[in-house]
């Protein structure tokens, strides 16, 4: 396991934040519950600023399953990350990610480093067996906790099914289960839910000579970030695509606090016409929700580490010269950055950011970065207002060219089939290149029905390519003409 690397600006943030908020304001603020034996971290109300200079790059999404790091110069530095980058953890458990290989708690600067949770084969368990200890922060068992094991049996023969079983834990915080399935497409997961918050080990295959130990903390939960040491950042790629405006999101939470937070009602606003709204779950239950005509909603259990949120939505564009829009940020933001291809014409740019600049992403590309570390005292960034101006225009050639295609293609099949002779159009051989030609049609429908659904294209490109397949198709069920006598 390795210890996680956090920007300078952050650690000097949160540990502001520790030093001066805990020591000299007392207790937190705002209720939290949980397990005794864990403090509340400090109010994090000016989480939003941020003192000292940045160390590193912001990793930031280039379109789907991308991403780009830059080096200090604004170039790929081709070693991945670079230095003083927060390691990269999503997906995987957020103890570990922060774990130096024992136990957690309150370090010299002020912040908490959080125990790692265990997940191990037992040579000393027999086979089928999971042992469980639910304990506290500082490793104190917690007595008679419930505990829910999930149960995924994915197998080619019996498709994909789940189950779980729910146990009370003994006084001593622990729970065996006995005579569990071996099989290799039988996995499990133990958690412990409690106050709204889910907390969760990393799910395991159960091996078929001997068992299973988990250990898993749970901490106190607060649903009030301001009783939370939370710092965020943002990034926010902004890519023109055909009939609509992309713009994916990538926003990374730090709780360098002892205090588990779930949000409750935090909404990032969108503009109330986006579409398109998508999002991949990792292991965890962060994440955000679609709000109709509203934005996103934060959602899950945002644990002492990290966590990565990473979702994209859309925007219709009709071919306007300029695109202007607004995007909530998340609570407690200390930097952002605006990221979009670059362009010839195209100028970009974000309220109260610095001009936007040309870099180098890790595929040769040239996009414009805009960045912004907020500084102490500094007014929370709440939205972030995006400005693309002087796009390039698309007249009404483009679809005067389309139109004269399909009219064109069908005229020319018209013809031909008008220019057959009655035995032709009788012919098994006409027959025969007829469903040849509509069995290609319906692929490309099929083609086209997968790149919508995958967002590839707009709903305007869509409706346009299907109505012209449509009809190219109905041309291939059009009766033959009369032979002249």
């Amino acid at each position: 396991m390795r210890r996680l690397v956090v920007p300078a600006f952050l650690v000097l943030l949160a540990s502001t934040l520790a030093s001066t908020d805990v020591r000299a304001a007392g207790p937190a603020s705002g209720p939290a519950s949980g397990p005794a034996g864990a403090s509340s971290a400090s109010s994090a109300s000016a989480a939003a600023g941020a003192g000292g200079a940045a160390a590193g790059a912001i990793a930031s999404p280039h379109g789907p399953g991308g991403a780009i790091q830059l080096g200090d110069e604004g170039e790929d530095d081709g070693q991945g990350m670079p230095p003083g980058h927060p390691g990269a953890q999503a997906g995987g458990d957020p103890h570990a990610a922060h774990a130096a290989g024992g136990n957690g708690g309150q370090q010299p600067n002020g912040m908490f480093e959080p125990p790692p949770d265990l997940t191990e084969e037992a040579m000393d368990l027999p086979p089928g067996v999971i042992v469980a200890q639910i304990v506290d922060p500082t490793e104190k068992p917690l007595p008679n906790a419930m505990v829910t094991v999930g149960i995924l049996n994915n197998s080619v023969a019996k498709g994909e099914s789940r189950k779980k079983v729910v146990r009370q834990a003994n006084a001593q915080g622990e729970l065996r289960l006995d005579h569990l399935e071996t099989d290799s497409h039988i996995a499990y997961r133990v958690t412990v839910p409690i106050d709204g918050a889910t907390f969760a080990a990393n799910p395991f295959r159960l091996p078929e000579k001997h068992g299973m130990r988990v250990r898993l903390h749970v901490y106190p939960v607060t649903h009030d970030v301001e009783s939370a040491l939370i710092v965020t950042q943002s990034i926010v790629y902004v890519e023109m695509k055909d009939d609509r405006v992309q713009i994916q999101e990538a926003i990374s939470v730090w709780n360098f606090g002892a205090v588990t937070w779930v949000p409750e009602n935090v909404i990032l606003t969108l503009p109330s016409n986006f579409t398109g709204f998508s999002t991949q779950q990792g292991m965890t239950d962060t994440g955000v929700d679609s709000v109709e005509k509203v934005g996103v909603k934060m959602k899950g259990t945002f644990t002492p580490g990290r966590h990565e949120i990473e979702f994209r939505w859309q925007l219709p564009y009709d071919g306007e010269a300029q695109v202007l829009f607004d995007a909530g940020m998340p609570p407690h933001l200390a930097a952002a950055r605006t990221m979009a291809p670059a362009s010839r014409s195209m100028v970009f740019s974000a309220t109260g950011f610095p001009p936007a600049v040309s870099r180098t992403d890790g595929q040769g590309q040239r996009v414009l970065v805009s960045e912004r570390q907020l500084a102490r005292g500094e007014p929370p960034l709440k939205t972030l207002h995006v400005e693309l101006r002087d796009l390039p225009t698309q007249g009404p050639g483009r679809y005067i060219a389309t139109s004269l295609t399909v009219v064109g293609l069908a005229t020319g099949i018209a013809l031909a089939l008008q220019g057959r002779s009655a035995r032709d159009r009788r012919s098994q051989s006409r027959k025969k290149d007829q469903k040849d030609i509509r069995k290609e049609l319906l692929a490309e429908l099929s083609g086209l029905e997968d790149a919508h659904k995958r967002g590839d294209i707009g709903p305007q490109t869509y409706a346009r390519a299907r109505r012209e397949l449509i009809d190219q198709i109905a041309l291939t069920f059009a009766p033959a003409p009369t032979a002249p006598v």
